[in-house]
């Protein structure tokens, strides 16, 4: 393994030393005119003031190789596929985070058929390793998760058809299983009575079926209607340790959501500067055999080009989801994002987003800062930097917290 980092290293350093012309523009291996298989690796280095997202700060600087493979099938063809593998090496600087030195998978298939008929189908399937806290801290889990990573492997499953039964009027059927595992759990507390990391939390599993019409009322603006029902299986997480306990049971064994509302999609402006993807309805909900809730739900997508340069976006979303804490998380998200194109080959962005969650018992408020840039030195090979802020205040004690990264990462492409 360590000749094969040694290989990819190179292979980037030499990238380098000899210039943006050097390298072909061909991919890595070509079969035929339909098939390009493309070496597609990354490296960054990152440095944080909190790698565990919690009240306690610790810091830590790391390094990630990311070698992997990206297959392209029919790229302009009524038949397209798309196959990427990749493998993430962690390690740390610092000897006494070495123990979280691991490697995480990340492999993603996409189908793709569409002839220009009334019929286009799409298939997409994924499955990613993480380690990470502060998708957990925003549901008030900071105070147990301790100065421990929960690794986990997330797995997405999903089925689209879109028939046009006139030129203005199409419809669109969909299905959708997402899900996740713990992996790895390590244990807090003291010896002979330790528990692991994992205890508190549920497993997710997660069906989805969405119906949508859309009427396209304008070149380049239609209006619809979307329905979804959703259906989430809670299960606890497979590890257990707690002394003289037995596990107890979970309050609740599934949660189930209905959707129904109104979209609209495409240019809202004649200038066509003015772009955006809205939808607005209610979902009810209810644990198990329980009676409905309600709620108010939406999720709205606008951007805005200001000059030939210069644009900027607004993202609102509201819902209500299950969390891993055998409970439901009502959220609400406000983020503002701002694009400079500098030049042809430089772009620098920036975005705020605020978050307030509410999760079983807590409140979670929280500000996020992200100021970036993103550099294409050649066709093979782009850098990246960023710089984020994170704010985050919760009614659960030991779950607030702050975090600064500052990320270098190169990706290249051959």
């Amino acid at each position: 393994m360590s000749r094969f980092l040694l290989a990819a290293s190179a292979l980037t350093a030499s990238a380098l030393v000899q210039g943006a012309n050097w390298i072909p523009s061909s991919p890595l291996v070509q079969i035929g005119n339909d098939c390009d298989i493309y070496f597609d690796s990354a490296a960054s280095l990152e440095v944080t003031d909190n790698l565990y997202s919690s009240s306690t700060k610790t810091s830590a600087t790391s390094w990630m190789v990311t070698p992997g493979f990206l297959l392209e099938y029919g790229k302009d063809s009524a038949l397209s596929a798309t196959i990427s593998a990749k493998r993430t090496f962690v390690n740390f600087t610092d000897n006494a985070l070495s123990d979280l030195e691991d490697s995480r998978d990340a492999l993603a298939v996409g189908i793709r058929f569409a002839d220009g008929g009334p019929l286009s189908l799409s298939v997409d399937s994924s499955y990613r390793v993480t380690a990470r806290n502060d998708d957990l801290q925003m549901q008030g889990l900071g105070g147990l998760l301790g100065a421990t990573l929960v690794r986990q492997a997330s797995y997405a499953h999903s089925f689209r058809a879109d028939y046009k039964l006139t030129e203005k009027l199409s419809v669109g059927l969909g299905y959708s299983n997402s899900y996740n595992q713990y992996l790895d759990p390590v244990t807090t507390g003291a010896a002979g009575n330790y528990v692991y990391n994992t205890n508190t939390l549920t497993e997710l599993n997660t069906k989805s079926m969405p119906l949508s019409f859309d009427y396209q009322a304008f070149e380049k603006l239609s209006f619809g209607l979307a329905l979804q029902h959703d259906v989430t299986d809670y299960s606890a997480a497979p590890y257990y340790s707690q002394a003289g306990t037995p596990r107890p049971a979970l309050a609740h064994k599934q949660l189930v959501k209905n959707f129904a509302g109104l979209t609209m999609k495409g240019q809202l402006t004649e200038s066509g500067k003015l772009n955006g993807n809205v939808r607005v309805g209610y979902s009810q909900y209810h644990y198990d055999s329980a009676a409905n809730d309600s709620d108010l739900s939406y999720s709205v997508n606008l951007s805005h080009t200001l000059t030939d340069r210069l644009s900027h976006s607004l993202t609102l979303s509201r819902d209500v989801t299950a969390s891993s804490t055998n409970s439901q998380m009502a959220s609400k998200n406000y983020t503002y994002g701002l694009a400079y194109n500098a030049s042809e080959d430089l772009n620098l962005n920036f975005s705020v987003t605020k978050s307030d969650v509410f999760a079983s018992t807590s409140q979670v408020d929280t500000y996020a800062y992200t100021l970036g840039a993103d550099y294409k030195y050649s066709k093979h090979l782009t850098f990246q930097a960023s710089y984020s802020l994170n704010d985050s205040t919760a009614s659960v004690a030991g779950s607030t917290y702050t975090s600064n990264a500052f990320t270098l990462s190169a990706a290249f492409r051959y």
